[in-house]
């Protein structure tokens, strides 16, 4: 970073703060810091897109730690998930090796259409809370999860909005327990991409690691949340929040050409 831009380094910290409190919460953290990095700090897509997958990746590790010192993980469960989750997200990684920057923005307009339409047509399913009927796996759900396992190794974004809508109406966990499993699987799928686009040079390591110290303390009240009373209808309103910054983002990035041009 140039040394004239220091005073955008609290910009960058509060950036991970918002990102790991949304991703832990509910997702789409990623709604903060990919527009920061891209927008403000001039990364390209495919850049940004590996910065990111850091302060993901850091906020996940500490959500995980934190639910499960709560005993709110269903280790089981992750026997079978985590294995799936990685498989997909192997494939993800490599294919986006293969992508170019404009196609990589045409996936990521792709995924904040998808996530709006899954969250307003589930919605009332969200809100509903879970009777005492005991979560199950089906294998048609560890299916759905090695499929967003693929696409968080491919570009990450609203890939938690994905997990928390299987979770919760395909697998019948409640929000914290969901949210457990979530941030766990989104903890193992970041780390595999972090290693292979460390190896090849696109992660701007000071501007990520910035952002991974605020994304772990964003992270921590996540998990405080996520157990609050009315938890539910906040990480659904969290989720409408950041769906609407993302639109807004793609209608910007749209016409951003036609407006400066």
């Amino acid at each position: 970073m140039d040394p004239h831009l220091l005073w955008l380094v609290p910009l960058l910290v509060a950036g991970g703060v918002a990102c790991g409190l949304l991703n832990t919460l509910a997702s789409s953290g990623s709604a903060v810091s990919l527009p920061l990095m891209i927008l403000v700090f001039g990364m390209t897509d495919s850049v940004a897109n590996a910065t990111n997958r850091l302060p993901v990746l850091v906020g996940a590790v500490m959500a995980t730690y934190t639910f499960a010192k709560r005993g709110q993980m269903d280790w089981k469960a992750a026997r079978v998930l985590v294995p799936a989750a990685v498989i997909g997200c192997i494939l993800g990684v490599r294919t986006e090796r293969a992508l170019s920057d404009p196609q990589i923005g045409i996936l990521i307009d792709v995924a904040v259409a998808m996530a709006l339409v899954l969250v307003l047509t589930k919605l009332k399913a969200i809100l509903v809370k879970r009777d005492d009927t005991p979560p199950t796996v089906p294998w048609w759900g560890v299916l759905l999860v090695a499929a967003v396992g693929f696409w968080l190794g491919l570009i990450v974004l609203d890939g938690a909005t994905y997990l928390l809508l299987v979770l919760m109406l395909c697998f019948r966990y409640d929000l914290p327990q969901a949210n457990a499993l979530k941030n766990l699987l989104i903890a193992v799928t970041a780390f595999l991409p972090v290693l292979r686009f460390a190896h090849d040079g696109k992660i701007d390591w000071f501007e990520g690691s910035l952002m991974a110290v605020g994304s772990i303390i964003g992270s921590y009240f996540g998990v405080m949340l996520s157990n609050a009373p009315g938890a539910r209808t906040i990480a659904v309103r969290a989720l409408i929040f950041v769906i609407s910054l993302e639109i807004a983002q793609l209608v910007w990035r749209t016409a951003a050409p036609y407006v400066t041009g």
